[in-house]
């Protein structure tokens, strides 16, 4: 997500985010909230009513985050409507650490709904249930979706949290939802070796091969790298060589209603082997274990890669568009590429009620009434459609019911999604956005050109992952570090099978990992992790 924002886990107990059990917090009135300026309404959002203007501060815990209110035409428009003027803060958990411990929070906060600072979130938030039945009953009545309401509610009868990205079940039975990640070839080398079946370790293998023999090089005068890959390693995120590649084979998510080991299945490990033999073979981009996003950009634009690996296609949205832009018909195209050798079908893992992160309100805010307002605004049908669309007659039009961008902003966001993001803004403050419903009113055409096939070819592969939903964030906090020492360990894992001299020794690598699991508390994550997936099916995901 911090590559573009046009593409999610907390401990236990006592104040978690859902499961278990806690003590009934202090009373509406133990709040000291304001009296309402206003006669609320559950059948009128109280936006409409009341035209007291107000400041705020929001944070939004990611230090990349740029973007600034009333420089572009979304905020200007959900200022006309909500009269909430937005000063933003950008940071890290550091940043909010320091301002936890001072006391001096903004109005409104977003976290990673993994931040461990969920767990505390009534100390520090207030209520959003509270604050709607004072200000806003119409956020349960027309704005929020029950189905996120009622699971992000805490055993403490309260909701503290409105997540973004949140898909229910109902949004997959509406359709209209896309992937994010996807096996990637240049177009033209492609089909200039004869579009090859990748789906095999030999053919994988072979293909590389071919292109190698070609002598092909890249926009800046390299040699073509048969294999690249996203930047590839961080202790706590190792989507490709695990998550994704694992999709990619059909590496099922549970077994039995439980969770199903994908790092010792032999399937996974197979293709690793492969891998690991086309690293052997000089197949590979020789800085892919060390690679950064620059880096990684650079080759993107330059065509240096044939295959690619891709967790993220939102995430390459703007390199991406450079190469196509640059060389259409030699930019990247999604294909069937490795499968499973044992029949299991690809799958895509879609959103689900995880989303990716959580907006609070903080027991500082200055105008709880206003904030409240604001948030109830944007997780509704009509502030989503202003956030995401803008004003119609002014930004779009309606066609069939659905909203459509004017053409000259559609092929900007096509074409210059930098510049779009920048000076216009549509769907790039997605803080409570609703995702499905954006997917289900653009279609395809919501994407840059440079994705539109890669994301089509995901929703052919598409599965719901609601069992596994908020897998990771009700570990206990010991879990949770021992969660962080196995990750790191699978990282330097990875770098050794890559470097691996024999199948023998990745085999070895393999069992080395699981050792270091078996003694790192794996067995207690397993544990907690089912005891999740009980809570969720219970919960009908």
């Amino acid at each position: 997500m911090k590559r573009a924002l046009v593409s999610v886990v907390i401990m236990a107990c006592g104040l978690s985010l859902v499961g278990c059990g806690g003590s009934k917090t202090a009373s509406e009135e133990s709040y000291n909230l304001p009296k309402a300026k206003i006669s609320v309404s559950k059948d009128t959002p109280s936006w409409k009513k009341d035209k007291e203007k107000a400041n705020l501060t929001w944070y939004v815990n990611f230090d990349w985050f740029a973007q600034k209110w009333g420089k572009d035409y979304a905020t200007k428009f959900i200022t006309e409507d909500t009269n909430v003027s937005i000063t933003y803060q950008a940071g890290t958990s550091e940043n909010l650490n320091t301002k936890m411990a001072s006391g001096d929070l903004p109005d409104i906060v977003t976290l990673d709904s993994q931040d461990p600072l969920v767990k505390d979130a009534a100390k520090w938030a207030l209520p959003l249930d509270v604050l709607s039945k004072k200000y806003d009953p119409y956020f349960y009545n027309g704005a929020s979706k029950e189905e996120v309401t009622k699971y992000y509610t805490t055993k403490d009868g309260h909701l503290y949290g409105y997540p973004n990205y949140a898909t229910t079940k109902a949004d997959y039975e509406k359709g209209g939802l896309y992937g994010n990640e996807a096996f990637l070839v240049r177009k033209d080398i492609y089909e200039q070796i004869g579009k090859p079946d990748m789906s095999t370790p030999e053919g994988f293998i072979a293909a590389l091969k071919k292109v190698q023999e070609l002598g092909l090089k890249d926009d800046s005068g390299k040699p073509i790298v048969p294999l690249g890959t996203w930047p590839l390693l961080t202790p706590d995120d190792n989507r490709i060589f695990s998550g994704m590649l694992a999709d990619m084979i059909g590496v099922p998510l549970t077994k039995n209603d439980k969770q199903y080991d994908r790092f010792m299945d032999k399937d996974f490990q197979k293709w690793f082997s492969t891998l690991s033999q086309a690293r052997r073979d000089g197949l590979t981009d020789r800085d892919m274990v060390t690679m950064n996003d620059d880096n990684n950009n650079a080759q993107v634009i330059n065509g240096s890669y044939f295959a690619y690996f891709q967790p993220n296609i939102i995430g390459d949205t703007d390199p991406m568009s450079q190469r196509s832009l640059k060389s259409p018909d030699a930019s990247y195209i999604a294909v069937n590429g490795p499968a499973s050798t044992i029949g299991r079908k690809t799958i895509v893992q879609g959103p689900s009620l995880e989303g990716w992160t959580l907006t609070f309100i903080s027991k500082k805010v200055k105008n709880p009434e206003k904030a409240m307002e604001l948030i109830t605004y944007l997780t509704s049908p009509e502030g989503d459609n202003v956030m995401n669309f803008g004003r119609e007659g002014k930004t779009f039009k309606m066609v069939d019911g659905k909203p459509v961008l004017n053409e000259d902003l559609l092929t900007l966001k096509q074409t210059d999604p930098a510049k779009y993001e920048t000076e216009i803004g549509l769907g790039t403050h997605p803080w409570v956005t609703d995702s499905a419903l954006l997917s289900r009113q653009m279609g395809v055409s919501q994407f840059p050109a440079a994705l539109m096939q890669q994301k089509e070819w995901t929703m052919d592969h598409l599965v719901f992952p609601g069992k596994i939903t908020n897998l990771d964030a009700m570990l206990s906090k010991e879990s949770g570090r021992n969660l962080n020492k196995i990750n790191q360990n699978w990282s330097q894992t990875v770098a050794k099978i890559l470097n691996a001299k024999s199948d023998s020794e990745v085999a070895n690598y393999f069992k080395d990992f699981n050792s270091y699991r078996e003694s790192t508390g794996w067995k207690q994550i397993t544990d907690e992790r089912n005891k999740q997936i009980e809570y969720n099916i219970e919960k009908g995901q």
